[in-house]
C-alpha cells in the first residue's frame, strides 16, 4: 500500500535520531530511532531509507526539532492607536507580521523560530486571553516573545538534509516544542519552570498561568557530568557515560540486586575500584546543580518574583534520567515539587506535528512580504504610549 498525505517529523538529536510518521488525524503510523554512532548523515540515511521502505514511497518534506545552545530569546512591545473604531479580526494579523518583519530586518543574521504572542491589550488596560469575537477597539497592544536561531547553522542543518533530497518544511527548537506541549496537557495555572538536559546543552522553558515566560539555552549538558566522573574518578570517558546512566537508573530501583551481572554493574565495579558510592553521587548532584542554577537560578526574571516556593521544577528530555530519587539536590527547597518527566521515543515527534499544527506555528510560516515602512512610523509603533 502507498501512503499518501502524512506528515513526517524528526526529533534531531545529539545522541539520537528519532522519526514518526503521522497521517491526517495525528496518528502515528510509523516511527523508528537510530543512535548517532560516528555521524548523524549516516544514521539520518538509515532512518529515512528504513521509513520510504515502510512507505512505499519517497518522503520529500519533513519537520524537524533541533535543540542547540545558539537558541535564544528576545521580547518586543508593539501598538497601534486608531483614529476610528477598527474590527480586532482585521487587524490582529498584520500586527503580528509587522513584529516579525521588524524583528528580521533589524536581526538579519539570525532566523525568528518561534513567535509567541504573550498578552493582548486593547484600550490601553483591557487584556484579552484570545481573539475569539470580532471586537471594535481603538487601540491594540502585543507583548511577544521570540526565539531565534543563526541563519548560518539552520543552513548547515538544511544541507545535510538536502543530501537525501530532504526539505525541511519548518524547524521547530524541541525544548520549547516538548514544554509547551507539556504544560498544555496539565491543565493548571500553576508556576512551571521546565529543564530539558541534553548531551552537549541545557535548555530552561518557564510558563506561568499557561504562558511562556522565559527561555534560556547554555552549551552545557549532561556530557559535562560524564566528563567529571572521567577526571575525578580516573576512569575512561565511554565507561563514565555508561557508569552515569545506569548508575542513576538502579539508585531509583530499590529492587536493583548489587550482585547483578548485567554488562556494567556499578556497584560491583566501584567496589573492585575502591570507588565511593557516596564520592560518585557527589559528582553528579555538583554538576546538576550547577546546571540548574546557571540556566535558571540566576536569571533576573527568576530573582524578581516572589512565587518561586510555589513553582513546579521538571526536568524532561534525556537529563530526566540522571536524577535519582535519592539525590539531595538543594533546589528542592526552592521549588514545591521537582518532577523528572520520562519521555518515550515517539514523545517530542508527538509534541512537534502539535505544535505544527497550532495556530502559533502559523505565525512563523512562509508569508507574502509585508509593505516596507519607513523609520518614523516604525519608531512609533515601537515606542508609543
Amino acid at each position: 500500500i502507498i501512503m499518501t498525505n502524512f506528515e513526517t517529523i524528526i526529533d534531531f538529536g545529539t545522541q539520537n535520531l528519532k522519526l514518526s510518521i503521522f497521517n491526517v488525524n495525528n496518528e502515528i503510523l510509523y516511527s523508528s530511532k537510530q543512535q548517532i554512532i560516528n555521524n548523524s548523515e549516516k544514521s539520518l540515511d538509515t532512518l529515512i531509507r528504513d521509513a520510504e521502505k515502510y512507505l512505499s514511497t519517497h518522503i520529500d518534506n519533513i519537520i524537524v526539532l533541533y535543540d542547540s545552545s545558539k537558541f535564544y530569546s528576545l521580547d518586543i512591545s508593539i501598538k497601534k492607536v486608531f483614529d476610528q473604531d477598527m474590527s480586532i479580526k482585521s487587524i490582529y494579523d498584520n500586527l503580528i507580521e509587522e513584529a516579525h518583519y521588524l524583528i528580521s530586518q533589524n536581526n538579519f543574521r539570525d532566523q525568528i523560530v518561534h513567535l509567541v504572542v504573550n498578552n493582548i491589550i486593547v484600550d490601553n488596560n483591557k487584556k484579552l486571553e484570545n481573539i475569539i469575537e470580532d471586537i471594535k477597539i481603538k487601540s491594540l497592544i502585543l507583548e511577544i516573545k521570540f526565539i531565534c536561531l543563526s541563519k548560518i547553522l539552520i543552513k548547515d542543518i538544511n544541507t545535510k538534509f538536502k543530501k537525501y533530497n530532504l526539505k525541511i518544511s519548518n524547524l521547530y527548537c524541541a525544548s520549547y516544542v516538548k514544554s509547551n506541549y507539556h504544560q498544555k496537557h496539565l491543565d493548571t495555572n500553576d508556576f512551571l519552570i521546565y529543564i530539558d538536559i541534553g548531551f552537549q546543552r541545557t535548555s530552561s522553558s518557564i510558563f506561568h498561568n499557561g504562558k511562556f515566560n522565559y527561555f534560556k539555552s547554555l552549551s552545557i549538558g549532561g556530557n559535562n557530568i560524564t566528563k567529571d566522573i572521567a577526571n575525578i574518578l580516573k576512569l575512561d570517558l565511554n565507561y563514565s557515560e555508561e557508569l552515569k546512566i545506569k548508575f542513576n537508573k538502579f539508585e531509583n530501583n530499590n529492587d536493583f540486586n548489587k550482585n547483578c551481572t548485567d554488562k556494567i554493574n556499578p556497584y560491583s565495579e566501584i567496589f573492585e575500584k575502591n570507588i565511593s558510592i557516596d564520592l560518585l553521587k557527589k559528582i553528579i548532584e555538583a554538576r546538576i546543580e550547577e546546571i540548574i542554577e546557571l540556566v535558571v537560578l540566576r536569571s533576573k526574571f527568576i530573582k524578581n518574583l516572589n512565587y518561586i516556593r510555589n513553582a513546579k521544577l521538571i526536568i524532561i528530555g534525556g537529563g530526566s534520567e540522571l536524577l535519582s530519587n535519592n539525590y539531595n539536590l538543594s533546589v528542592k527547597k526552592l521549588v514545591s515539587k521537582l518532577i523528572c518527566f520520562n519521555e518515550n521515543d515517539t514523545y517530542g515527534c508527538e509534541a512537534g506535528i502539535d505544535y505544527h499544527k497550532s495556530i502559533e506555528s502559523s505565525y512563523t510560516k512562509e508569508k507574502k512580504r509585508i509593505k516596507k515602512y519607513g523609520f518614523f512610523e516604525y519608531f512609533f509603533n515601537l515606542f508609543s504610549k
